[in-house]
């Protein structure tokens, strides 16, 4: 078969592209309607695409299956939908005209699904969006097609077609591994997925209709593709419940950083006014010890219950050390007032040189500990 009569039949299965045109302009639109919200084209914030039905794991296993199709249409910059809009047109509009739109629409939803699947299944942390799993699931039908059906295609355009094809993906996976943020396990999982769909689809070009569905070859890659998704989802890391400690913990912390600050404040104040006798000592101690005292002891009870996450138990053990450290130093300034003894006062001193003795302590480890990331 020459060049001329492959294009004529190419193009007689599917005269426009139509599902390749409708897809990129759906993306595009989408990102643009994301990047004005955002006011920034060129990252959109990962809490955006969080709650515009980005790929995140803890909402995913919690009940939120419908992310894997929605974080499809979700990108992360112009940068990342330019490339892939441009990646999707080039493959889409001969994938989609080798195996008829219906065929095609398949084998991009499915591959991208099964890569999503597969990212949560590798990496179930960060939020994860981008239509590159669906996109190499289309070059992945086409390097199939290219392998089972070479004798449709003319030699001069088997080879075109190959060199990009296989130079996409090597590419595109060397990137992957090479630059940090690059989701690879969605582009394998894709890749497998239009592989396997185009392996079960490919019919010759010359064949009446771009994919018979019937066919025991089309329905056991159907099922191939839905075991592998079933497989992931089953064996993939639960996540919900560390995710549901780090947040109550990252809470309690940013709740105890907050009265902290309050109360630190709060105490200069009070003491400030003693000194200047604009306040009585009577009322001094009534302070502490119905106001500011029973406020220590509050945080102390709540970072002690306070579950912590893996490897951070320190911290919280260090807060409360801290916590006391203040709350005491309160206690034995509400006796020196009371009985005017420097042994009191003295102690109080010494327990607020504690408390920041702590505080310093805390900072230099975490110091450490990114040093040593």
């Amino acid at each position: 078969m020459n060049q001329d009569t492959f294009i004529n039949i190419l193009f007689s299965r599917v005269e426009r592209a139509a599902v390749t045109r409708a897809l990129v302009f759906v993306n595009a639109g989408i990102f643009v309607l994301l990047a004005v919200m955002a006011m920034n084209p060129m990252q959109i914030p990962s809490d955006l695409l969080i709650r515009a039905g980005g790929n995140f794991a803890p909402l995913v296993q919690k009940g939120e299956e419908w992310r894997f199709f929605t974080a499809l249409f979700l990108h992360g910059g112009l940068l990342h939908v330019g490339l892939n809009m441009l990646a999707l047109h080039q493959a889409g509009q001969v994938v989609e005209r080798l195996f008829g739109r219906v065929g095609f629409l398949v084998i991009y939803v499915a591959a991208g699904l099964l890569g999503n699947l597969a990212s949560l299944w590798w990496k179930p942390g960060p939020v994860s969006v981008g239509a590159s799993g669906a996109i190499f699931g289309v070059y992945g039908a086409l390097l199939s097609y290219l392998l089972l059906q070479r004798g449709s295609v003319p030699v001069e355009i088997f080879r075109e077609m190959r060199s990009g094809t296989l130079g996409f993906i090597g590419y595109s996976l060397f990137a992957g591994f090479s630059i940090p943020g690059i989701d690879n396990a969605a582009h394998l999982g894709g890749l497998i997925g239009g592989m396997v769909l185009g392996a079960a689809f490919a019919q010759p070009i010359v064949a009446p209709q771009p994919v018979r569905w019937l066919t025991p070859r089309t329905l056991t890659g159907l099922a191939v593709v839905a075991v592998l998704g079933a497989g992931l989802w089953q064996t993939a890391p639960q996540v919900v419940r560390k995710f549901e400690i780090d947040s109550a913990y990252q809470q309690t912390i940013q709740q105890f950083a907050l009265e902290e600050q309050e109360l630190l404040r709060e105490q200069a104040a009070l003491m400030e006014a003693l000194r200047l006798r604009r306040v009585s000592e009577a009322d001094a101690i009534d302070k502490l010890e119905r106001d500011f005292i029973p406020r220590w002891d509050r945080e102390i009870n709540q970072l002690s219950w306070r579950q912590a996450p893996a490897g951070q138990d320190w911290q919280r053990d260090d807060l409360v050390h801290y916590a006391t450290a203040r709350r005491d130093a309160l206690k034995a300034l509400v006796q020196a007032l009371e009985t005017r003894q420097a042994v009191w006062i003295e102690r109080s001193r010494t327990l607020q040189v504690q408390a920041d003795n702590i505080l310093l302590q805390m900072r230099l480890r975490k110091s450490t500990e990114a040093a040593n990331r």
